[in-house]
């Protein structure tokens, strides 16, 4: 595929209940969902945001690339691994800022500022509520 991640078919629990060999059980999955929300920029987001007054757009344009541009740095370092000389997982870095861009959009922000009518708040919820959904059940990271 792009040569950062693995894509598996998700086969449901097995009629003993067991799991299948393409998901380990809801601990994997909840674990993969949680390390694709970049939550310390969301944070950062939501506070920068809401000091920013209403009038300035432009402001939150900046703001908001500004936090695009952090969750690259921060999920890049924090999946890169110095001990044994290995790069980030650009994977989990672009799932995360794929993640945060749906999350500002959700939120409206800058999406709502510049595109006006053409905003619409429920397709962001449904995008949130697809991508946290799909994406810990289709992405592997690479060890």
């Amino acid at each position: 595929m792009l040569g950062f991640c693995r894509i598996r078919g998700f086969k449901p629990a097995l009629a003993d209940g067991s799991r299948s060999p393409t998901m380990t059980g809801p601990d994997d999955y909840l674990e993969k969902l949680v390390k694709m929300i970049p939550a310390e920029v969301v944070g950062l987001y939501l506070v920068g945001s809401g000091i920013i007054p209403a009038v300035e757009r432009l402001w939150l344009l900046v703001w908001t690339a500004f936090c695009f541009i952090a969750v690259f740095v921060i999920r890049a370092r924090t999946t890169s691994d110095p001990s044994n000389q290995k790069g980030a997982q650009w994977g989990a870095v672009l799932v995360s800022a794929v993640a945060f861009v749906i999350w500002v959009y959700s939120m409206g922000g800058p999406f709502k500022e510049y595109m006006g009518a053409r905003y619409h708040a429920f397709l962001g919820s449904l995008l949130v509520l697809a991508w946290t959904f799909a994406v810990p059940l289709i992405y592997t990271p690479n060890d």
